[in-house]
């Protein structure tokens, strides 16, 4: 059994996947306290646990974390804990991963963040960003908690898990207890894993989709699906502004355009349900796939951290609105396979169906997990997530491909 603890929906979505390929039975949890027990287990090997944490403060995330972990720490038979965290260390990578070494008695931490499908590297300890931007990676952890951390440099993974095992001892001898991996390839982080399994302490897993991949045997599986596809936008980044364009101009795609600007403003209801009467439009004109995103996707944007209290606030109204959008043509049109685009976005779609999570089943492209919704008024429906930066301009138009080419 092995539990992962995620920030938001769609890197929840992204690392789970990447254990139903390695043959284990996965589902996703949004996180509900009563529910924390090997009860959660029956059903499947590994479960994820989406805390939504990522806008939250250190301190409500780290106490968020915390409880739950404490609570993880007591079911039987549970191999270890993984912390999900963003490959672009937004939100609280240090005071998520402190809070579970604090409930639990792990003694080590192994830190490898990046992910090498998706273009994230890390050396010398530091992340390079999309916009050229860097982010020292060891710092944030030595500053953020109060454990010593390490940067272990790429010449000591590349000679070799065993090598490395014995490297990580010394430093241990000298307190450090957070290793902070460099990183630039799946075969690093393949040396990585066997190493820290070589090693008999209790460990905490740190990464994003990238360490998870190396957990195990590829195992593909097998799904079939059908209806309409809704591909709902919630992100601007700018990455997902050029997926967009491509599908569109690809598949002679129509799109809806939610009015960012109404819905802040008050006019909440005229835009969702404008947006609601043009996708139904579509759908009812023969488009068996349908974009609907906000109006700003296509605006100047650049990555944030961390953003205001303000905009976070404006952030989930957008996305609520887009979660009541899928709720309002769920209501009407079925069956559909929903492509989330943005973690909020994800989220709120799963809250207005009414669903407490999603069987993974499989990976279309790096990053892009595919699952079934569990419970709710959608129960049964497929939905595949992506985070905002992931993938290439052409990553929509493969997803298109994967579910056209899977049909009933």
């Amino acid at each position: 059994m092995i539990a992962i603890i995620a920030d938001d929906l769609t890197g929840a979505n992204d690392t789970g996947v990447q254990y139903k390929k390695n043959g284990y039975s996965t589902t996703v949890k949004i996180m509900n306290d009563n529910d924390v027990s090997s009860s959660m287990f029956k059903t499947s090997d590994v479960v994820v646990i989406n805390t939504d944490t990522r806008p939250l403060s250190k301190k409500d995330a780290y106490d968020c974390v915390f409880k739950l972990a404490e609570k993880l720490n007591s079911v039987n038979n549970l191999e270890y804990i993984y912390k999900k965290v963003d490959s672009l260390m937004r939100g609280n990578p240090a005071p998520e991963l402190e809070a579970i070494l604090d409930s639990t008695d792990a003694e080590i931490a192994i830190v490898a963040s990046a992910f090498p499908d998706n273009g994230r590297i890390v050396t010398d300890g530091t992340l390079l960003m999309p916009d050229n931007k860097h982010v020292d990676i060891t710092n944030i952890f030595n500053t953020e908690t109060k454990r010593k951390a390490v940067n272990v440099r790429l010449i000591n993974v590349r000679e070799g898990a065993e090598s490395l095992k014995q490297y990580m001892e010394g430093q241990m001898e000298n307190g450090a207890d957070i290793f902070v991996f460099d990183t630039v390839s799946n075969e690093d982080l393949a040396t990585i894993s066997d190493a820290a399994m070589l090693i008999g302490k209790k460990k905490i897993f740190c990464g994003s989709a990238g360490l998870a991949k190396q957990l195990g045997r590829k195992k593909k599986a097998e799904q079939k699906y059908d209806g309409t596809v809704f591909i709902v936008v919630g992100s601007r980044n700018a990455a997902t502004a050029h997926q967009v364009r491509m599908a569109t101009e690809t598949f002679k795609l129509p799109v809806v355009l939610v009015n960012s600007e109404e819905i802040i403003d008050g006019r909440y209801e005229k835009a969702v349900s404008e947006s609601v009467e043009k996708a139904k439009e579509y759908y009812l004109n023969g488009n068996k796939v349908v974009i609907i995103a906000i109006d700003s996707l296509f605006e100047e944007y650049t990555v944030v951290l961390r953003a205001t209290a303000t905009e976070n606030a404006k952030s989930l109204k957008v996305a609520e609105s887009l979660g009541d959008i899928v709720k309002r043509l769920y209501e009407h049109i079925k069956p559909v396979t929903f492509v989330a685009t943005g973690g909020d976005t994800a989220f709120q779609i799963c809250n207005f169906l009414g669903s407490d999570g999603m069987e993974l089943v499989d990976e279309i492209v790096p990053g892009v997990p595919i699952g079934i919704l569990r419970e709710g008024m959608a129960d049964g429906s497929s939905m595949v997530t992506k985070s905002g930066g992931f993938g290439d301009e052409d990553t929509l138009v493969k997803v298109i491909n994967y579910l056209m080419v899977n049909r009933k």
